[in-house]
């Protein structure tokens, strides 16, 4: 019961974020010019996003969508991390949300094989 909380929390989370990306709202466009990544692959990471939130929305009932969203999840927080770090050189801070997102993920994963 409580890895499907933190499976709907986190989907609910990501769609979020996934739906400001491909929206463009001004502070996400703002923050992708500071990792120096062009708009089309905020676009991309944004409809990954939010495909894969659904299918860990749909990993509550099934095992096999749970493991591939989870492991998308853990490349894209990777990149976020990356991108806060090495691309923008932002504090350790601006991490914080993309961390937390690739712990649940990796616990999702391990979770269900």
């Amino acid at each position: 019961m409580g890895l499907n909380i933190i499976q709907a929390v986190l989907a609910l989370f990501l769609l979020s974020g996934g739906i400001i990306k491909l929206a463009r709202v001004p502070f996400q466009v703002e923050h992708w010019n500071h990792y120096h990544y062009p708009l089309w692959f905020m676009s991309a990471v944004g409809i990954l996003e939010a495909v894969g939130a659904l299918a860990l929305i749909g990993g509550i009932w099934n095992r096999a969508l749970a493991i591939g969203s989870g492991a998308l999840f853990v490349v894209l927080m990777a990149g976020a991390i990356h991108a806060h770090l090495f691309r923008a050189e932002q504090p350790i801070v601006t991490i914080l949300p993309a961390a937390i997102c690739l712990i649940l993920s990796i616990i999702i994963i391990y979770s269900k094989l």
